[in-house]
């Protein structure tokens, strides 16, 4: 039996499937930075598009776009009074999207150096 084979294989194995969580992780992360891009800045968007287009066409497209929570998606329970508040809602967003831009910065940070043990695993 040899063990250090046993060994290599084990934690290549290892490495690699930590490589591949930190990979999907930092592909879910990007997600949910989008969507919250698209709660800021699709509104916007779609005003300046909209005025290009004809009204029946606004209107089927603009169905198709969720452009908030529906009123049975809202927890009662977790009411915040400055929900409504424009300013707080971006001020927040925009705090979410740092914190999950440095999940992302982390998580590459991750991949790198699993990259780079798994390197030096073969050498």
């Amino acid at each position: 039996m040899d063990r250090a084979r046993i060994a290599r294989a084990e934690r290549r194995r290892q490495a690699l499937e930590e490589l591949d969580f930190e990979r999907e992780r930092a592909a879910a992360l990007a997600e949910e930075i989008a969507r919250l891009v698209v709660e800021l800045e699709g509104p916007g968007l779609d005003e300046k598009v909209f005025a290009r287009l004809a009204p029946a066409d606004v209107e089927l497209v603009q169905g198709s776009f969720q452009s908030g929570p529906q009123a049975d998606d809202v927890d009662v329970e977790w009411f915040d009074p400055d929900a409504d508040d424009p300013e707080t809602l971006r001020r927040e967003t925009e705090e979410e999207i740092r914190r999950l831009e440095a999940e992302i910065a982390a998580s590459i940070r991750r991949q790198e150096a699993f990259e780079r043990y798994l390197d030096a695993l073969d050498e």
